[in-house]
């Protein structure tokens, strides 16, 4: 056999490989899109909160969310391959994003087209403009995060066929909070306030974010500043002067400081200030100063708050 003949036969083979290559390349290419393909022919009619029929997946498998209160999904398993992960900073969502895509915030049409996702669940329902071009990508569902936590778990449960999951996990969080009630072992009556340095600003927190644990039936009490300026306002917080601590103040103080050198100049100066030494509960030793970032009541956090509570408290 010449040696032409030889180089020719070399070519040859290079080439059959790389075509079979190719070919190969190209069928595991198109496997996902056949079956995200799949799986949007199988669908189910959702009634939306404002009454809206949407046909969506029946098991959505590439989801994108836009909104703050990501971390629901994690605690839920779905399988999330988008966000806006601005809003997923906390500590307890550590070990939980890898494989979600940040598409901006309130959110990149571009980069969640690039995602290819069979269902978008948009938080910012106010914007109708964005809702309807989402829509133009994959089936969009409005999505109220601002629901009490336990409204949103059934919600999610119902959008993913995880029902029974849904109802295991208020199952689970409900027992969980019995134990720990028993253990912090508080007084009838006893009283709590939730303040939030943001900077220069102070806040008194409601019964909602961290408050929907501290708030509980067993919980504490509410002070009556607080029921009746916030809550019976329907209101979720107030900015407060330190001038009005006293009347907000409860037995306990949780003091949430938002992770910056104003915040926590701010907060410091505060506690060393003469009127917030005349407070029975810092004189009482009831003060726990932690991160703002506990100041939600998405599942995740609240899944490790329970355990947290007693850390702050030393119980």
């Amino acid at each position: 056999m010449n040696s032409t003949l030889m180089k020719q036969l070399k070519i040859w083979g290079a080439s059959f490989l790389l075509l079979a290559v190719l070919a190969a390349c190209s069928r595991s290419e198109s496997i996902p899109s056949q079956e995200l393909e799949e799986n949007r022919e199988q669908t189910i009619s959702y009634t939306t909160q404002s009454g809206e029929q949407v046909e969506i997946p029946a098991q959505s498998q590439r989801v994108i969310y836009l909104g703050s209160t990501l971390e629901d999904l994690l605690a839920m398993d779905i399988p999330v391959v988008g966000a806006n992960l601005v809003h997923a900073t906390g500590s307890y969502t550590e070990g939980r994003l890898e494989g979600i895509e940040d598409v901006g915030n309130p959110g990149d049409l571009e980069a969640i087209a690039a995602l290819q996702p069979d269902l978008i669940l948009n938080g910012y329902t106010e914007d109708a403009d964005r809702n309807t071009a989402f829509a133009k990508i994959a089936p969009t569902i409005p999505f109220n995060s601002a629901l009490p936590f336990k409204e949103r778990v059934r919600e999610l449960g119902t959008i993913f066929d995880k029902k029974d999951e849904a109802e295991k996990w208020i199952t689970k969080f409900d027992a969980k909070s019995e134990l720990m009630w028993d253990k912090l072992q508080l007084e009838d009556g006893e009283t709590a306030t939730i303040f939030l340095q943001l900077g220069k600003k102070l806040y008194v927190m409601g019964n909602r974010s961290l408050g929907v644990v501290l708030y509980q039936e067993r919980g504490f009490a509410i002070p009556p500043a607080i029921q009746q300026n916030i809550i019976a306002k329907d209101q979720t917080f107030i900015e407060v002067s330190e001038e009005l601590l006293p009347e907000y103040a409860g037995d306990h103080l949780f003091v949430l400081v938002l992770g910056n050198d104003e915040s926590q100049a701010e907060s410091d100066r505060m506690m060393q200030s003469p009127l917030w030494q005349t407070l029975p509960a810092v004189q009482n030793g009831n003060v726990y100063t932690t991160s703002a970032e506990w100041n939600t009541d998405n599942l995740l956090a609240l899944e490790q708050l329970l355990d947290e509570l007693p850390k702050w408290m030393n119980r």
